[in-house]
């Protein structure tokens, strides 16, 4: 049995990938007509939801949908290695970490943006698996993803940590019956309605768990 299983959440979580995400969401937006500049707040305020979601929110036809994800992407393939950084620490901090650990990560986005950013940033070495929008059928909220990089995974549930910064990623953990571990991030701002684990940082969030028994 695996000492601690940590999953993390990618955007806001380990990598800030608003501008990719912004420039892509915008262009993709004017193409309907939807004129986006000035609300980019209200953008980041939805990052963590899937794309279809976000473009019904702003109001993209529900029969024009899975052409406008398809046009973000095209759209977001041209920007998004070099608009999108680690957040501050993580990979010293990932290096810390005790090697009895696995890691993995459970995300919204697609599976292949997902490791070419990883492996363009020099972590992807890090993680055992990652569990991506295109490998379920149900996205974060549901337990679906997280119950997914469990698989095969003999664990206790309780040493057994989604960490993430947007309440998509503690109403999953709270489904799959692990441990939700909230970190303060800029997209979301009352996290601590959907978890009592908050912490301003990954720092602090890591400490925490490396000193549970």
């Amino acid at each position: 049995m695996s000492d601690k299983i940590l999953l993390f959440d990618l955007d806001g979580t380990l990598i800030d990938s608003t501008e990719a995400i912004l420039e892509a969401f915008l262009q993709t937006a004017s193409d309907y007509d939807i004129t986006l500049e000035g609300r980019e707040g209200e953008i980041c305020s939805m990052i963590g939801m899937t794309l279809a979601d976000m473009f019904l929110r702003i109001g993209i036809p529900s029969e024009t949908i899975q052409e406008c994800v398809a046009k973000y992407r095209s759209y977001y393939r041209e920007v998004f290695l070099q608009k999108t950084f680690l957040l501050p620490n993580v990979k010293e901090l990932l290096q810390t970490l005790p090697s009895t650990y696995q890691m993995a990560v459970v995300t919204s986005k697609s599976h292949y943006f997902s490791e070419k950013i990883l492996e363009n940033l020099g972590v992807l070495k890090f993680f055992y698996t990652i569990v991506g929008i295109d490998d379920v059928m149900e996205p974060k909220p549901s337990a679906e993803p997280i119950l997914k990089a469990l698989h095969n995974l003999e664990y206790d549930s309780s040493r057994v940590f989604m960490i993430g910064d947007t309440r998509f990623d503690m109403e999953a953990a709270k489904n799959a019956s692990v441990v939700g571990i909230g970190v303060n991030g800029k997209y979301q701002k009352d996290l601590a309605k959907y978890t009592s684990l908050v912490f301003a940082d990954m720092e602090q969030a890591l400490r925490y768990i490396e000193a549970l028994p």
